[in-house]
């Protein structure tokens, strides 16, 4: 299209510049033919005024004038109407002369000489000249430009579409996933250049495509070893200690041979350390291999109020205020001992942050449009109040559901920014040695998981944490919540 509007532009100038070269030269034709003629009518009007001889056909009028043209010059004036209308030339033109009879002519005039004669000459033949060559013109204007279109076309098909559809097509294949294809733009023109810098460009993004690959196998065999260092440090410590007293009460068993009530005791110490090694392998294996604990239907509110009223007896709990918020929720797709497990271990985690002094929140609540893990993350809703976290969605993509939300709030010191993407690990802990295995929330997220839900922890140093818990309700109780 673009083609056709330059070549009809180009071939419509050129015609103007044609039709007015042509004007020219028979403007001219017309006014020279003109004159001829008229002198011969003068010549023949000098001897004998009254003249009237055969006209020429080219002559329509021949009036004497009192007054001839100043400076004694023709005067030309096209007359009638226009040939074509967008060119000045007219089908006539009057001729007026100086006209000078003789005396013998004069004395035929009387009184009154006329001092001038205008002719009125007109030509068919050179209107149906211009007429034939306008119609020509025209029709090899148009000529040129369907035959410059057509091959115009051709040629910016065949150099510069055809070349960048294939160029398309191939970053379309390249963009699927077929690095080894490559543009092909020939040689020698625009179209080339710019298939080679294409072709410049994926090679720079595989290579760096394959620098990042390996930046981030280096980054997860950091991480690896890094998780693995923290684990062997965490056993060694965790398992070491035990193991140091099992040691030193059998060594004092076989040295000194003591009476059978200090070896009954020593005995008993040696079950106690085992216990504890036990309970440490135990956790290993729960985080290594937790299987499904999303079986249950468990009541969630009923759990965590006996779980509290357990809890709230020990000495550690004398100074912490325990708010409980129980909403209407469904019954949740996890094993009560594991859910009851995940509580305690949250629970009792807020309060030695808090140092058994502050205030533990504890709320369930029901999540509408809840994404699981693996589907769109949820996002917050205007209306929630910070402290909900982002769990609450109006809507949580193709695989929203309802969930089962429970969070647990302290007041106590917080994580710090660069511990908060640690403290799932294995035998990861800020507590002071002896005070903890680092088990806790690893084997509460490993259960979590097994469950089908998620957990999430929002903390900052010194302004608390919120432990979030949401599951999958039992597939009965799966629906919209009212209230």
């Amino acid at each position: 299209m673009q083609l056709a509007l330059v070549a009809a532009a180009s071939l419509s100038l050129f015609a103007v510049f044609s039709l007015k070269v042509a004007e020219v030269i028979v403007e001219r034709r017309h006014i020279e033919a003109g004159i001829s003629v008229a002198e011969v009518v003068l010549r023949a009007m000098e001897k004998d005024i009254a003249y009237s001889g055969a006209l020429s056909p080219y002559i329509k009028e021949i009036t004497l004038l009192e007054e001839g043209p100043r400076e004694g010059h023709p005067l030309v004036v096209p007359v009638g109407e226009k040939i074509f209308p967008f060119l000045p030339i007219h089908s006539a033109v009057d001729v007026t002369l100086p006209f000078s009879p003789s005396p013998s002519a004069s004395a035929q005039a009387g009184k009154e000489t006329p001092r001038g004669i205008r002719v009125r000459f007109h030509s068919p033949e050179i209107a149906e000249e211009m007429r034939s060559f306008v119609n020509v013109t025209l029709a090899i204007a148009v000529i040129d430009v369907v035959v410059l279109v057509l091959f115009g076309g051709f040629l910016l098909h065949r150099t510069v579409i055809a070349p960048i559809q294939r160029l398309a097509a191939t970053s379309e294949r390249i963009a699927e996933g077929d690095y080894a294809i490559r543009a092909e733009g020939g040689a020698g023109s625009e179209v080339a250049l710019l298939a080679a810098s294409f072709n410049k460009m994926v090679g720079s993004i595989l290579e760096a495509q394959e620098r990042l690959r390996i930046s981030s196998q280096e980054v997860a065999r950091s991480e690896k070893l890094a998780t693995v260092g923290r684990l062997a440090a965490g056993v060694a410590h965790e398992v070491g200690n035990p193991l140091m007293s099992i040691r030193a009460y059998a060594e004092h068993l076989l040295r000194n041979r003591p009476e059978r009530k200090e070896s009954e005791e020593c005995l008993g110490k040696v079950v106690s350390e085992t216990r504890k090694i036990e309970h440490i392998v135990q956790g290993l294996l729960s985080v290594a291999s937790p299987g499904r604990s999303g079986h249950g239907a468990t009541d969630v509110n009923a759990v965590l109020r006996d779980t509290i009223s357990i809890v709230s007896f020990r000495n550690l709990f004398r100074e912490v205020e325990v708010t409980l918020e129980c909403g209407d929720v469904p019954a949740a797709a996890i094993t009560e001992d594991g859910f009851r497990q995940v509580l305690l271990n949250l629970v009792l985690n807020s309060v030695d942050a808090m140092n058994g002094k502050g205030r533990l929140t504890v709320r369930t609540w029901a999540v509408e449009g809840w994404t699981p893990p693996g589907g769109i993350a949820p996002q917050r809703r205007v209306t929630d109040s910070s402290g909900m976290g982002a769990v609450l969605t109006r809507d949580g993509g193709s695989d929203s559901r309802l969930g089962v939300a429970v969070s647990v709030t302290d007041t106590g010191s917080g994580i710090s920014p660069e511990n908060l993407a640690l403290v799932l690990d294995p035998f990861f802990t800020t507590k002071e040695p002896g005070k903890g295995t680092g088990l806790g929330l690893s084997v509460s997220k490993t259960i979590i998981d097994g469950a089908g839900g998620e957990i999430r922890i929002e903390s900052d140093s010194g302004e608390g944490t919120i432990v979030t818990v949401i599951l999958p309700p039992t597939r009965k109780e799966e629906g919209p919540v009212n209230g």
